[in-house]
């Protein structure tokens, strides 16, 4: 059977699929209502990440909002990765599961930021690389005094700083995914005004 990236169209289909459904479960949501609290889609930054529930629902909401957040891409990684072993797995996944996060099925395709979820990708796929990101982050906030212009420029150089490391292409390709799907995502953000 013909396949792509080492995997058959139908396994490759199947990551894609699993990773965006997982990525989709909207834990901000369900932990605000959990919380009697209001939806984050109607209060602060109207995300429903984890800063959003913290400031806005509950303290404690919003701190296993990130856990689940940050553990869900690796959750639907190693779902798929344990009926496909394949390292083509990983960006497939991965960033199927950081944009069901971005763009959630269930909620009308209104979720969070993906940072969370992207960040788990990155520390266990490219360590080493997080603590040049976090500089330039940091750099470029303080210079720019924004912070999603400020993300988006960063992320934009993810894959340049993976590339000192000599990554393999499942790994570039995880970090080039990551990337745009970030970008994207911030962009939505680009003329806010932060309080």
């Amino acid at each position: 059977m013909w396949t792509f990236l080492g995997l058959s169209p139908w396994a490759a289909l199947f990551a894609i699929l699993a990773g965006y459904l997982i990525g989709s479960i909207p834990a901000g949501v369900i932990l605000a209502r959990l919380f009697r609290g209001p939806d984050p889609r109607t209060v602060g930054s109207t995300h429903t990440g984890a800063t959003n529930v913290f400031r806005n629902v509950h303290p404690v909401a919003g701190v296993l909002t990130g856990v689940f957040d940050f553990l869900k891409g690796l959750l639907a990684v190693w779902l798929v990765q344990a009926l496909f072993p394949s390292p083509w797995v990983i960006p497939l996944t991965g960033v199927a599961a950081v944009a069901g996060h971005c763009w959630p099925v269930y909620l009308n395709f209104r979720g969070g930021m993906g940072i969370a979820t992207s960040g788990a990708l990155a520390l266990w796929q490219f360590p080493q690389v997080l603590p040049i990101f976090a500089l330039i982050y940091l750099v470029l906030h303080y210079l720019l005094k924004h912070q999603a212009r400020a993300v988006m420029v960063t992320v934009a150089f993810l894959p340049l700083m993976l590339l000192p490391f000599h990554p393999s292409l499942p790994k570039m390709a995880l970090a080039v995914g990551l990337s745009l799907v970030l970008i994207i995502r911030w962009a939505s953000d680009f003329n806010r005004v932060y309080e």
